[in-house]
């Protein structure tokens, strides 16, 4: 446990951070930077299972990492945060 005169003052942005350091999770974001993907298609690239692949797009989505966007009967998967080289920009 983080001790009260060192505890993090901006929680949620570490939360963010956390969250985007899982190299899988890190990779859902970069795929759907210029792409809207469905969960099978992510889980495929990524050779994950579809539940865990899922699991991550919920905990991306509930972060506001990413956007879920519907489109008939499927759900797309954008990316609201930009990478670049140098850069994370956190939607």
């Amino acid at each position: 446990m983080i001790p009260k005169e060192s505890a993090i003052e901006n929680q949620a942005l570490f939360e963010r951070i956390r969250l985007i350091s899982n190299p899988k999770r890190f990779k859902i974001i970069e795929l759907t930077q210029e792409n809207q993907l469905s969960i099978t298609e992510l889980s495929s690239k990524l050779k994950l299972a579809y539940n865990k692949c899922a699991d991550y797009v919920k905990m991306l989505e509930q972060l506001r990492l990413i956007q879920k966007n519907k489109m008939g009967k499927e759900v797309r998967i954008r990316s609201k945060v930009k990478l670049s080289k140098n850069k994370i920009e956190l939607g």
